[in-house]
């Protein structure tokens, strides 16, 4: 079937590691200017998720996924590197703590402007950071603490590396035939959509299914069933991609202000709990973006 597709300009580099404490039912993510670096937890070597209690058996050994995304020159880097090397690179990005923001304009800007204007640019810088800092450390408790990630120990396996590329069919359907998952679309793995996106094919699939067996209709013989998946489907994966190529944007940008904008936004909205709790709910699945029923998936 016709697609329309365009690259990222960006290569992930993924593979099987071993840590050293439990992942406490957290995956963790690090934004960079290259792209984002996960952590997703999986598997112990009992064959219970990486998410146990931290009094587990010294001797269980705890996986985690990693999938880093960067440029296609840094990915080839990483995958040249020793398995050693990758691990120390993987634990210096996941284990140093919070930067401060770059100036809001260039010293070569600053410099260059009046005192009292300079001096006026530096207490915004300090105010902006101020407030982050401030919006952050409220957020924090004995009881919601920040969790930092566990360290790596190992990799297993080997190291793979694929390129980024946003892809969806112009059309999921023909006579008898219904594209889900990454048939019928890719997108940026930054949020860990593409999984959810192809389970919600599966689910809206089955919907238009059972509804034809319900109307004592076969779901081949005619186009309306299959033309109402594409069509509710198209919004929400449509819909998604916009998102995720915003937020790809957004994070890909070194321009001072934005990147002051785009830390306090993040701050303020993980304070806000009915958006958190909204934009979770979109993350793992249950909900769609542009609608706000439960999935049962």
């Amino acid at each position: 079937m016709p697609t329309v597709n365009f690259g990222y300009n960006r290569r992930a580099v993924t593979c099987t590691v071993e840590i050293e404490t439990s992942m406490n039912y957290t995956a963790h993510q690090r934004f960079m200017p290259n792209g984002p670096i996960a952590l997703l937890p999986i598997w112990n070597e009992d064959g219970s998720d990486s998410d146990g209690d931290e009094d587990e058996d010294e001797e269980t050994k705890l996986y985690a996924n990693i999938v880093w995304s960067t440029t296609p020159s840094e990915a080839q880097t990483f995958q040249n590197m020793s398995n050693e090397e990758f691990v120390t690179a993987l634990n210096n990005e996941l284990q140093k703590g919070p930067t401060n923001n770059p100036p809001l304009l260039p010293p070569s800007i600053t410099s260059s402007l009046p005192t009292p204007l300079a001096n006026l640019t530096h207490g915004m810088e300090m105010v902006a950071q101020t407030l982050n800092n401030s919006i952050t450390m409220s957020q924090w408790s004995e009881r919601k603490s920040f969790q930092v990630p566990p360290l790596i120990r190992k990799v297993v396996g080997r190291k793979f590396g694929f390129d980024l590329n946003l892809m969806q069919a112009q059309s999921y359907v023909r006579p008898r035939v219904a594209l889900v998952g990454d048939a019928a679309h890719t997108i940026h793995p930054m949020a860990g959509q593409g999984l959810n996106l192809g389970l919600g094919d599966a689910q809206c699939l089955a919907s238009v299914v059972k509804e034809a067996m319900d109307s004592g209709m076969d779901v081949g013989d005619t186009m309306h069933f299959l033309n109402k998946y594409d069509a509710e489907r198209k919004v929400e994966v449509t819909s998604m991609m916009g998102g995720i190529q915003l937020l790809h944007g957004f994070f890909s940008s070194t321009f001072e202000p934005l990147v002051y904008v785009r830390s306090l936004g993040m701050n303020m909205i993980n304070s806000v709990g009915l958006v958190r709790k909204r934009l979770v709910e979109v993350a793992v699945g249950a909900n769609g973006i542009t609608t706000g029923a439960s999935k049962d998936v």
